[in-house]
């Protein structure tokens, strides 16, 4: 057992009042704040403010002739028509149409992008094509903060000093906070209205408490790492790592491009949790499946396309949301209290966070005939709707509203419970997404 002590996320000034840290990327990263129910009813109620990201996701600023060019031959998006000042989301497969890796894209000039997540593949696809480019790392220490709620813009703009209502989803502006320059997105995985701050590490705590102290009159809330891995599946936008594994194995040369760069992730060595099978192949996903194909586009050669045009022209699952029957999941905490050789598989709250590290847990979702129709990935409780809900790809027969299946829960060779579930409204979170949100309902910053 390695006695090493994890260093925390140094862009996120220190509590003395958090007791508990995850490992997240070899960093510590907190738990939780002020406990996982307040934290996930923000996005919905008041705002949150998460560093989960912050310091630990490495900005990779592609540059050069062919830097278009790379982009649109190794991702499913057409950047082509991309205007200077947008964001995308921007999504990598393997040859066999798996995603690979998806994260943000933010365009600062005609032949440069900044990209989020996305190494170290992409800068093995850029030296596997031998493009025209220059890919350079920004330092980790950067920071990302990412606020989301209804109250999210009245914050930023007290921070700011400035009136941000004029900044449409998906684009960027700059701005200062504290003194320091930043850069804002309208964009973030909360579902409701959200965005993110982006900056050097050097401005992180002046900035950061600084929002804290324009978020205290608006009820801002901390959001730990717990909190966080909770509202990507009620927002309904499945994330590599933790509702599916990256498929590192299907890309030839790669295990040997890691190796040199001395990082190794291989998904073959990953448990194969949950009841879906003892494959790990079984658990990767692609765009299609996941809700993704309005963003590949078919217009331009990419890698993996002609895996994605087959996939898109054939019968093939769709993502919807599952509501796990309550009584059901009451049951699992009441094996505790009874006499069972082995008891169930229990469900922790918010979610089973040991369980599901690398999106390597997934359970089969059978038919009253106890066939196989689709695959439950992550559940979570919800607090906000007082629900067990997980994202789950599934046949497309079966995709309608009220419609029961059951969800086959545990781990292969251990005691299977049968959960009843119902196909409920995808994504599961109904209120105003970013995209439509009013802002003339919020009123403006005026000094």
């Amino acid at each position: 057992m390695s006695n090493k002590i994890l260093s925390l996320n140094q862009t996120v000034p220190f509590s003395p009042f958090v007791t508990a840290y995850t490992n997240f990327g070899g960093c510590g990263v907190v738990s939780t704040y002020n406990g996982w129910r307040p934290e996930t009813n923000s996005w919905k109620k008041s705002c949150y403010i998460s560093a989960n990201l912050s310091g630990l996701m490495c900005v990779h600023t592609v540059k050069g002739p062919d830097a278009v060019k790379m982009m649109d031959e190794n991702f499913v998006n057409n950047f082509t028509k991309m205007p200077v000042g947008a964001v995308k989301h921007g999504i990598m497969v393997t040859g066999k149409g798996h995603i690979i890796e998806h994260g943000v894209v933010v365009r600062v000039a005609e032949d440069t992008f900044d990209t989020y997540a996305f190494q170290p593949y992409i800068n093995f696809v850029a030296e596997r094509g031998n493009y025209d480019v220059t890919i350079t790392a920004t330092p980790m220490g950067d920071f990302i903060y990412q606020l989301a709620g209804p109250r999210s813009l009245e914050i930023l703009e007290n921070a700011c000093k400035k009136d941000l209502h004029d900044l449409k989803f998906m684009r960027f502006c700059q701005a200062e906070i504290a003194g320091h320059k930043v850069r804002i997105t309208r964009m973030g995985m909360g579902g409701t209205l959200s965005y993110e701050v982006h900056g050097p590490q050097s401005a992180c705590d002046e900035v950061y408490n600084k929002i804290i102290e324009a978020g205290t009159a608006y009820g801002i809330e901390k959001l730990g790492w717990l909190s966080y891995q909770c509202n990507h599946t009620e927002n309904g936008f499945p994330q590599i790592g933790q509702h599916f594994p990256y498929p590192f194995d299907e890309e030839e040369g790669f295990d040997e491009y890691q190796r040199k760069i001395g990082f190794l992730f291989d998904p073959l060595s990953l448990p194969t949790l949950g009841t879906l099978s003892d494959d790990i192949h079984d658990y990767y996903r692609n765009p299609i499946e996941v809700g993704w194909e309005k963003m590949v586009r078919f217009d331009h050669d990419f890698h993996g396309r002609e895996a994605l045009e087959k996939i898109a022209a054939s019968r093939h699952r769709e993502v919807t949301t599952l509501e796990w029957n309550s009584d059901d999941i009451i049951s699992l905490f009441a094996s505790n209290f009874k006499e069972y050789e082995n008891n169930y598989k229990q469900f922790p709250l918010p979610f089973d966070q040991e369980g599901n590290g690398f999106g390597n847990s997934q359970d089969k979702v059978i038919n009253a005939n106890g066939e196989m129709v689709g695959i439950s990935m992550q559940p979570i409780f919800t607090d906000y709707y007082k629900k067990v809900i997980s994202l789950c790809v599934i046949d497309p027969e079966y995709k309608e509203i009220g419609k029961d299946v059951t969800v086959l829960w545990g781990n292969k060779g251990n005691t299977i419970k049968e959960i009843h579930a119902k196909i409920a409204r995808y994504p599961y979170l109904d209120l105003t997404d970013n995209r439509h949100f009013d802002i003339e309902s919020i009123p403006r910053y005026n000094g």
